[in-house]
């Protein structure tokens, strides 16, 4: 009787019971009826719903820009919530075919106690990096990088001519310009159609490209102001 009483296990206070996951060669859970247990075999968990967290994986070309302590922000079904970078790891994901040879660090972002907040559950995190005011930026794709440096092409009265310029931070959208043009320029998104070898020299534009720069600057949908602040 003593021994049957010892296998009865109590839980130290009210929660939420998960199973412990099984490796993923197994066909069935650890835990099942009639199933035989070792010694020190995790048998249930009992998270701590008021510190739960999240772990995502970094891309490699980004994870020396985290650190502790920045700020992110977590989308849950019919949430945002603000929350804090914990952890960054120091060794990477294991990585193979099985994640197309991608290299990620593991990041732990901290959320703050929440109602309805339980395991497992799907979330979108927004890590913010650096907070740049009263900036000029430029779409993304209004840039051309090369060897010799990084070029947009810029509507004006004589035609389109491509400027050098000089780039700062960006995100997936805009990035910093921090010399090379001045706000209200007007910039060619997209320039494709301008990157031959002989837009080097702006004189030597010949017709069809004076054209097509009247075209580009006229339209709104190929032309944008840059904006002086993001």
């Amino acid at each position: 009787i003593k021994e049957l009483e010892q296998c009865v296990v109590r839980a130290e206070k009210d929660g939420l019971v998960i199973y412990p996951t099984a490796a993923a060669w197994k066909d069935t859970p650890d835990i099942t009826e009639g199933a035989t247990v070792a010694r020190e075999q995790v048998l249930l968990i009992m998270p701590d719903l008021s510190k739960m967290q999240i772990k995502v994986g970094i891309h490699e070309s980004m994870i020396d820009r985290l650190v502790p302590g920045l700020e992110a922000r977590v989308t849950l079904p019919g949430r945002v919530l603000d929350s804090k970078v914990s952890t960054v790891a120091t060794i990477t994901r294991p990585a193979g075919w099985w994640t197309g040879n991608v290299v990620k660090y593991d990041t732990i972002i901290s959320l703050p106690p929440a109602p309805g907040l339980k395991p497992g559950m799907s979330a979108e995190v927004e890590i913010l990096l650096a907070l740049h005011e009263d900036v000029l930026t430029v779409p993304v794709a209004a840039v051309v990088e090369s060897d010799a440096g990084s070029f947009c092409w810029v509507s004006t009265p004589a035609g389109v001519q491509r400027r050098p310029i000089q780039l700062g931070d960006n995100n997936d959208s805009f990035v910093i310009v921090t010399a090379g043009l001045k706000e209200g320029d007007q910039v060619i998104l997209n320039p494709a159609g301008f990157t031959d070898e002989e837009e080097d020299d702006p004189l030597k534009q010949d017709q069809d490209k004076q054209e097509a720069a009247i075209v580009q600057e006229t339209d709104p949908a190929q032309d944008t102001k840059v904006k002086g602040g993001q």
